[in-house]
């Protein structure tokens, strides 16, 4: 198969747990990019944390940020999508948090705000943003994702209390064991993916993604081809077509030369 986009997940696929991208990363994509294929970063994270390494990369196709909820051009700044909380629901799930003593942080336009001075310190060794700490929400911007941040038996208890309540009215995911997502119902990885193979006129076969997480089987869902990463949860490899090696193992270069470098591995 000839496959035309490579998506690939930011944290525990392409990035070591150093927050890195590896040599032999690196060279995998430099090596599809003057062979005619193109490449797309997918985070959950926003925009600003992601656009650093995409201009390392050399990569100029729209960063998927945020689990979808932003399509953005890296070098027009030009938002091809972008899908906003909203404000009414958005102060809910914020009060659940509170009152139930997460740690929330918020990635508004441009920003990332949070309510705990813990959180600025996450922010800043994880996505290298300066988060605003602040102590109310005020609903005057685009909120495109709300996290909580705790333990993985926390998260999953709010995860199963409002994936129940506002299964019809939010989507709701984990970009990690210790981190729950909130966005718009229209918003996912998976549906940005759509749009974004609208834009560049490809069918789903010609898709391949890697991913590790729960955020990321909305993309696999999507694509031609779904690679997991050897350090993802169970219910995530089993979402998959193939498992590759660890995001610290090079996973990603070892999958992309397997299926389409040609390259016996």
């Amino acid at each position: 198969m000839q496959y035309k986009l490579v998506v690939l997940d930011m944290d525990g696929t392409l990035l070591n747990n150093e927050h890195h991208v590896s040599i032999a990363n690196k060279e995998v994509i430099h090596r599809l990019k003057r062979e005619g294929t193109s490449v797309v970063l997918a985070s959950g994270r926003p925009y600003e944390s992601i656009y650093p390494y995409v201009k390392d990369l050399d990569i100029d196709l729209p960063i998927i940020a945020a689990n979808g909820a932003l399509i953005k051009s890296p070098l027009t700044s030009e938002v091809y999508y972008s899908s906003g909380l909203p404000i009414n629901l958005a102060e809910e799930i914020i009060e659940y948090g509170q009152e139930n003593q997460f740690p929330i942080s918020l990635y508004l336009d441009g920003e990332v705000h949070t309510f705990n001075e813990s959180m600025v310190k996450v922010h800043w060794e994880l996505e290298k943003i300066n988060a605003r700490l602040i102590d109310k929400f005020v609903g005057n911007r685009d909120l495109f994702k709300i996290i909580y941040a705790n333990t993985p038996q926390k998260i999953e208890e709010a995860y199963i209390h409002l994936e129940q309540k506002y299964k019809e009215k939010l989507y709701i995911t984990r970009s990690d064991a210790i981190y729950l997502d909130v966005m718009n119902i229209n918003a996912s990885k998976g549906k940005a993916l759509y749009k974004l193979m609208d834009m560049l006129q490809i069918s789903s076969h010609e898709v391949l993604v890697l991913g590790n997480s729960f955020n990321d089987i909305a993309m696999f869902e999507v694509a031609g081809l779904a690679i997991a990463m050897d350090n993802s949860p169970q219910e995530v490899k089993d979402a998959a077509n193939f498992v590759t090696k660890s995001n610290n193992d090079d996973g990603v270069a070892y999958a992309l030369d397997r299926y389409i470098n040609n390259v016996k591995v």
